[in-house]
């Protein structure tokens, strides 16, 4: 894309979007999370593996795994000036369901059992940065002030912390391992998804055809230099989980010391807290994703 100088018709720099560094962990096909890059969008997305005893359709561990990749092959092959987000998202939608019902019959997998994702976007529109999101996913960016602002906000986070409240109760009152706590409140944790997609719910990507989702959007110029950082959930967990860095040192250290480093302090963490006592949290370990990007003139 270009950009006008303000008063001039001439075209002056070509801006796009620059990754500085990029992470998604564990690698391999059973991590839900997945990223997108192109010169002029970043995607981000954080699958939900239902809880559905194993049982698939995809070829994956999990159908979010397929999902997320699914989802972003088809995302940046049809992104440009033409597609407003949203009704790209819409259109993804629809296909998805055509393409995960032809992967086994309409009653194999339940309702409650369908995969679904969290989702983020930053796109370059002429000379705006448009973001857009749906669920739990983080952005961090810098604003034209030169301060650290947060983009996305959910139900999602609350519910689970009601949930987290549930398995802490559940292991006070029994004294029962991480695992045995957690399996005594499934009801609550599908009570929660039962939430997506519904009014006064949260809004995510699910493969269900004319399903319309509203997405969280800001705009800001396009301006070359502001660094952006996003991320999954499980990645933030370094921040809202194991309170290892603020949002100014998380947003730091990743441009500056990298994100292998975050990851490797956020493991060691987890791996500190085998049954989640100092740190509460359903997943003992969660897939981290993030990507470390800027606008670039060219």
């Amino acid at each position: 894309m270009t950009v006008l100088n303000r008063g001039e018709d001439r075209e002056t720099d070509r801006v796009g979007f620059r990754v500085v560094d990029r992470l998604t962990d564990p690698e391999g096909s059973a991590n839900a999370d997945w990223l997108g890059v192109a010169e002029d969008c970043v995607l981000w997305m954080d699958g939900a593996a239902p809880l559905n005893a194993g049982r698939t359709r995809s070829d994956y561990p999990s159908d979010a795994a397929w999902l997320v990749r699914r989802f972003v092959g088809h995302f940046l092959a049809s992104v440009g000036p033409a597609w407003r987000t949203r009704e790209l998202v819409i259109e993804i939608q629809n296909r998805l369901a055509v393409e995960y019902d032809a992967l086994g019959s309409a009653a194999d997998v339940e309702r409650e059992d369908l995969p679904f994702a969290c989702f983020g976007a930053a796109r370059l529109i002429d000379d705006t940065l448009e973001v857009t999101g749906a669920g739990d996913c983080v952005l961090l960016y810098e604003t034209d002030e030169g301060t650290l602002a947060s983009f996305g906000h959910s139900a999602v986070a609350a519910l689970e912390q009601k949930a987290v409240a549930a398995l802490r109760e559940a292991k006070a009152r029994s004294g029962a391992s991480h695992g045995e706590a957690l399996q005594s409140i499934v009801p609550h944790i599908l009570d929660n998804q039962a939430q997506r997609n519904r009014r006064f719910g949260y809004d995510v990507v699910e493969p269900i055809g004319d399903l319309s989702i509203d997405l969280e959007r800001v705009l800001m110029p396009a301006r070359p230099g502001r660094r952006l950082l996003a991320m999954s959930d499980g990645f933030y967990r370094a921040v809202d989980t194991y309170h290892l860095f603020t949002h100014e040192q998380l947003f730091e250290a990743a441009f500056e010391n990298g994100l292998d480093d975050i990851l490797a302090r956020l493991r060691a963490a987890e791996a500190d807290d085998p049954e989640a006592h100092a740190h509460p949290r359903l997943k003992l370990q969660d897939d981290a994703t993030a990507v470390a990007f800027m606008v670039e003139a060219y």
